[in-house]
């Protein structure tokens, strides 16, 4: 079962005169509850926005738009004029959930990603990724109640191949266009620090989530903790299954069709019991994935002040049989050697939109 572009939006006929922005307001469909994490790119798949606590975009007029998120349908909106509010649809409307035991939960997570293997086991996949990523520096001074903070961003168009057909699976990258931006600190302290000499890749890296989507027998194919709480949601409308499991500081979640148990979505977040966080999704369309996200915190504490890292990634894939014609690499080797020198233009960069997770310090 494929996301569909057709769901019902509503424009409020409010016009803001003489600028070029409109902000749109993304609501639940079901309960006109505020989405945030929506994504917005544009057709181009250049990631522009991603919705705050309140559901709002900061967009342009007279674009048009595609909203991503992983518990709703895609919508795409054209022509923007005005001051907007967008309802999306849910995957899974908010029913009566069905408890069922943890065996047979198990079970059917495993069938559904054994599916969406099967489905991908002689295929071959070529076309272009759009990502972007920005990680965040941050100290917080206690004594004078001030924070400084400055980031490295990049973005990027990779052309990409991956070969389900091969025993042990690769996804390789060639870079069309590299770009990345470092902004320095503000404070007289910390202007020594050179934002561009800091590391844009470390073991932790999101390349393992998405190796994890393409490889066969990664921790994407496994529930990954011991859950105390398992949740089905059948939505006979819509005609997709949710599967929840729970435990503390655990969440992961996957919603099919089911009609074919083709994978729609796919949500992991955890958080650590000293200051930090991990949230990741992936989209799928036709049982190839279409979207990801990822975003991560650490917090470190000393005397005077919290040292913060924050990390934001989005990607969207194009299939696309044409290819540039360049070395193929993995994707960390490539991140791990882009440097700012042949950036010249300063990058938009992706803001923290799970920060509430970061557990802060006593």
């Amino acid at each position: 079962m494929n996301p569909i572009y057709a769901i019902l939006f509503v424009f409020h006929l409010v016009a803001i005169n003489g600028t070029a922005q409109v902000t749109i307001k993304v609501l639940n469909q079901t309960d006109s509850l505020e989405i945030s994490g929506c994504i917005c790119t544009n057709q181009q798949n250049q990631i522009l926005d991603i919705s705050d606590h309140k559901g709002n975009l900061n967009l342009s007029k007279n674009n048009i738009y595609i909203l991503v998120h992983p518990s709703f349908y895609t919508l795409k909106i054209d022509q923007l004029k005005n001051d907007s509010v967008v309802y999306l649809q849910p995957l899974v409307r908010e029913i009566e959930e069905v408890e069922i035991v943890s065996t047979t939960n198990e079970k059917l997570f495993g069938l559904v990603i054994q599916q969406y293997r099967n489905d991908l086991v002689n295929s071959t996949r070529k076309g272009t990724l759009n990502y972007k990523n920005t990680n965040w520096f941050t100290y917080d001074y206690f004594e004078e109640q001030k924070q400084d903070s400055a980031f490295c961003a990049i973005e990027n168009t990779l052309s990409f191949e991956v070969d389900q057909t091969k025993k042990k699976t690769k996804i390789l990258f060639s870079p069309i266009e590299l770009n990345r931006y470092c902004s320095p600190f503000s404070f007289p302290e910390n202007a020594d620090i050179k934002t561009a000499e800091m590391s844009g890749f470390s073991r932790f890296d999101f390349s393992r989530f998405l190796n994890a989507i393409f490889t066969e027998g990664s921790f994407f194919d496994e529930i990954g903790f011991t859950h105390t709480q398992t949740t089905k949601k059948v939505d006979d409308q819509n005609k997709t299954t949710e599967l929840k499991f729970l435990n503390e500081g655990y969440e992961k979640t996957i919603v099919f069709s089911a009609i074919d148990s083709s994978l729609l979505s796919y949500k992991y977040q955890f958080t650590g019991t000293k200051g930090w966080y991990h949230v990741y999704f992936a989209t799928f369309s036709s049982q190839e994935v279409q979207t990801f996200y990822e975003e991560k915190a650490y917090l470190f504490d000393y005397e005077k002040q919290n040292h913060l890292f924050h990390s934001v990634h989005y990607g969207n894939f194009q299939t696309n049989e044409k290819i540039q014609a360049t070395t193929l690499k993995p994707f960390a080797e490539i991140i791990k050697d882009q440097s700012t020198q042949n950036s010249t233009n300063e990058i938009e960069p992706l803001f923290p939109r799970h920060k509430n997770y970061l557990i802060p310090r006593n």
